[in-house]
Formats: C-alpha cells, sequence, structure tokens
C-alpha cells in the first residue's frame, strides 16, 4: 500500500475545497496547485471588470434619473414642499430634496441634489459643484437596462458635453449584472469622457481609482465577498440605449478575500488591454496575478485560458496547462 504524507494530503484537500468556493488556497513552496491556480485567475480576471461595469452603470442610470426629475419638476416646484425646497416662496428652488422619479425603463428612485446654482439645479444634467444622492429601487434607465438598487453619492468636481469628473460613494449598491448580482460599499473616482460610435452607440472611456472598494457577489449559487484595493483602472465601454455592448480595460489592483475556507490577497495587473463580452466574461487578453510566493499568469484566446505557474517567482514557470473560459466563470465569486 502506498503510503501519503499527511501534510500534503491535507494542503490538496484545502485546495479543492477552496475551488469550490471561488478562490483561495495557500502560497507556500511546496506548489500551487491547478485548481486553486485556476480559481486565482478566475477572480483576478472577472472582479475588477464586475466592479467597474456597476459603477458605469449605476452613473448611467443616474444621469436617467436626474434627466427624468428634470422633466417633471416645472410643474412640481411650488407644489411638492418635500421635494424641493425654495429661498422664497416664489424662488427658483436652491435644493432637489427626496424627490420621487420613475425610471425610465421601470423601478424608481429618490433624488436629492444640493449645490451648484438655481439655474443648474433642473437643467437635468451632471454640473460641476453639484451632489448627488441617489436611492435606487429596481431602477432601469432604459428599457433593458441592467437594475440598480441601494444608495448613489455623488459630487461632481468638473463637467461639460462630453466629459464628466466625479466621486462616488456607494452604499449597498447592487446591480443586477447578466453573471449575478454584485453590491458595492466604498468611494471611488471616476473620471469619463463619452463620445459617438458606430451604429448609434455611445463610447465612453473612464479612469477609476479607489483606495478601496467592498464587492460582494452573488454568483453561481454562492455569495462571497471582496474586497479591491490600490485600484487604478482604464476601461472603454460601449454602450446603445443604455445597454453595455462591449467593454475593455487595463490597469492594477490589489484582490483581497476571507472566504469560508480559506483567504487571499494578490495584486492583479493587465498586460496591455484586455476585452470583455456584453456578459461580463473576458473574450482576449492577458493578466499576471503576483503573490507573495507564486507568479500566476492568464492568456485567453479562442474561448481558452491557458495559465502558467511560476513558484517562487524565480522566473521559470513550472506548469502551464489550459482551461475553457466557462471554468473561470464558474469558479468566479
Amino acid at each position: 500500500m502506498r503510503n501519503f504524507h499527511p501534510t500534503l494530503s491535507l494542503t490538496l484537500l484545502c485546495a479543492a475545497a477552496l475551488t469550490a468556493c471561488g478562490g483561495g488556497g495557500s502560497d507556500n513552496t511546496s506548489g500551487t496547485s491547478n485548481d486553486t491556480a485556476t480559481a486565482y485567475a478566475a477572480n483576478a480576471t472577472l472582479m475588477s471588470d464586475d466592479a467597474t461595469t456597476a459603477l458605469d452603470a449605476s452613473v448611467v442610470a443616474a444621469e436617467s434619473v436626474v434627466a427624468a426629475q428634470a422633466n417633471v419638476a416645472p410643474a412640481s416646484t411650488h407644489e411638492n414642499a418635500q421635494s424641493l425646497t425654495t429661498s422664497a416662496p416664489e424662488a427658483a428652488p436652491q435644493a432637489v430634496v427626496n424627490a420621487p422619479v420613475t425610471c425610465a425603463g421601470g423601478g424608481s428612485a429618490t433624488l436629492t441634489i444640493t449645490g451648484g446654482t438655481t439655474a443648474s439645479l433642473l437643467n437635468g444634467k451632471l454640473d460641476a459643484g453639484e451632489v448627488y444622492q441617489i436611492v435606487f429601487a429596481d431602477c432601469k434607465g432604459t428599457s433593458g437596462a441592467v437594475a440598480v438598487n441601494g444608495t448613489l453619492a455623488m459630487t461632481v468636481l468638473a463637467a461639460t458635453d462630453t466629459d464628466l469628473s466625479v466621486t462616488m460613494a456607494a452604499t449597498d449598491l447592487a446591480v443586477a449584472l447578466p453573471r449575478g448580482t454584485v453590491t458595492l460599499n466604498g468611494s471611488t473616482a471616476r473620471q469619463v469622457s463619452s463620445s459617438a460610435g458606430t451604429g448609434g452607440t455611445t463610447v465612453l472611456s473612464s479612469q477609476f481609482s479607489s483606495p478601496s472598494l467592498t464587492l460582494a457577489t452573488h454568483f453561481n449559487a454562492r455569495n462571497s465577498s471582496f474586497t479591491l484595493s490600490a485600484v487604478s483602472i482604464a476601461r472603454q465601454s460601449t454602450w446603445l440605449n443604455g445597454v453595455l455592448q462591449s467593454s475593455s480595460m487595463s490597469g492594477t489592483h490589489t484582490l483581497s478575500a476571507t472566504l469560508p475556507n480559506g483567504a487571499f490577497s494578490y495584486t492583479v495587473a493587465t498586460q496591455g488591454g484586455v476585452n470583455y463580452a456584453a456578459s461580463g466574461v473576458p473574450t482576449t487578453g492577458a493578466w499576471t496575478i503576483t503573490l507573495p510566493l507564486t507568479r500566476v499568469g492568464v492568456s485567453i484566446a479562442n474561448a481558452i485560458a491557458t495559465i502558467t505557474i511560476d513558484d517562487g517567482k524565480d522566473g521559470t514557470i513550472d506548469r502551464t496547462f489550459t482551461v475553457p473560459i466557462g471554468r473561470l466563470e464558474s469558479d468566479a465569486g
């Protein structure tokens, strides 16, 4: 009968259990298993795109809410004291307070606006100096757009017809993405430029930065929670009538999680631009995942992910293997 080393057996057992919960395992000199490396690759390639997609979609929904409020506000300026405050009985409104809004694609929102000027307050656009708080309730900015719930606070730093710079604070901001629901908590800075694309599309070129952003996921009938920190991501996304068509991104972040069966923390850097389908699944690109003692490489093309493992980070690839892209999708979160 073959004898097994008890420590090695325990390590392999833990790695298998962690993979079932979306990632984890220990980065140690005994080597990183294929299953653990696959779980690392899944979360590294998908979580940051999920977070930035949710933020982009939330701002798109917020802009729709602001425009909808402007369309109904003139008739209610002196009729709804709960929604609008004024400096004098017949003066222009100085703030919008807890104004109920019916979202264009379904659901509702409650809108509060302060700052800005009396001229800009109800013009239906985000203007420099304005501060927004929007509480979404299954709000869809357009028909076919994703549903948004929770609270988004925004301070507008600069705004033109094509450029927008805001700081955002998300509180239980839940966005129903095609693969499942993600819920954000934390602060983010976002600068974006919009331009006309082909076929009536709009292209958003965004820059995201965040010191710390919590991302809770509900994918594949399981719940997980991640922290994205030191986020610096450039993202380009194409939208048609408020619905995401495709996206690409580049940049770095640190991803950490404490899951039921273990914990991990690693840095993720794209190698040039990486591309995603409307579903949020990566289609092409390369990533490097750096742990204390291991470096994992991921390259995706033709619905196949090629994963390399450099245990010891000595520049020597110890192992290379491939998995279908569906494996990354099922392991993520």
